[in-house]
């Protein structure tokens, strides 16, 4: 009787013993944009990793933790139970962006989207009816994460441990410099002098312009009077041909 209790405890704990695997969450590729910001990361989808422990209607979870608290998370059973990210400061932990596993295939479209923004929600930060919120990161970290997946009673399967991810901080005021960098003798010569020299050369292109400007209004001037030149000089002339002519008589 004695061997027929433990057998089937062992019967038990084998049908709610949750399925490891070896995969780990993954950042997206560094050609991503913004991939891990000052409240945010991006995540690879977990796509073709459970298909072969879940059923495509489980819900595929995020577990995301503080590092150094993750030895005290335990997977919640039933669902119902699962840490709030309203709670996350006081429980170290929240679970989100809970979706069944068929939306994950192995080879998606061309158009899908195949990554994960964790903490891009801002709009259910405060509401507690929105438990699963994936509100941005209050903390720099560092984090852990890990997909769990369950159905509507139990964990069923889930990856091991992404540790360590630091999101960026915000440079301090009071380590700003307010006053301008210094520049050395050097420099202030060197400046001073191409000074002088953009100076020069902008003078002697005004000169420049200024003669080009007037010179063709002299040229006018000058062929304006050259008729009047010219024809008193025929005038000498005819004068100068009719007194030999008269001679001549």
């Amino acid at each position: 009787m004695t061997a027929l209790r433990v057998l089937l405890l062992l019967l038990l704990t084998d049908i709610y013993t949750t399925q490891k695997i070896t995969e780990k969450p993954s950042l997206a590729g560094p050609e991503l944009g913004g991939r891990i910001t000052t409240s945010t990361f991006a995540l690879n989808q977990p796509r073709c990793i459970f298909d072969m422990y879940t059923s495509t209607t489980d819900d595929i979870w995020l577990v995301v933790v503080l590092t150094s608290e993750k030895s005290k998370f335990v997977n919640p059973v039933p669902p119902e139970s699962l840490p709030a990210y309203q709670d996350f400061l006081l429980n170290s932990s929240y679970m989100t962006l809970n979706t069944a596993r068929l939306n994950y295939p192995c080879l998606p479209d061309s158009t899908d989207i195949t990554v994960l923004r964790v903490g891009s929600e801002t709009n259910c930060m405060k509401d507690r009816s929105r438990p699963n919120c994936n509100g941005p990161l209050p903390v720099p970290g560092p984090y852990s994460v890990k997909f769990l997946a369950m159905d509507n009673s139990q964990p069923k399967a889930e990856t091991e441990w992404l540790d360590d991810i630091m999101l960026k901080t915000a440079q301090q005021s009071d380590t700003i410099d307010p006053q301008p960098r210094r520049h050395s003798a050097s420099m202030i010569v060197i400046t001073t002098i191409l000074s002088i020299f953009l100076a020069s050369l902008l003078a002697c292109f005004i000169a420049t312009l200024i003669y080009v400007c007037l010179t063709p209004a002299s040229s006018a001037q000058q062929r304006e009077l050259s008729p009047e030149e010219s024809g008193g000089s025929r005038r000498g002339g005819v004068k100068l041909t009719h007194y030999r002519y008269l001679r001549k008589q």
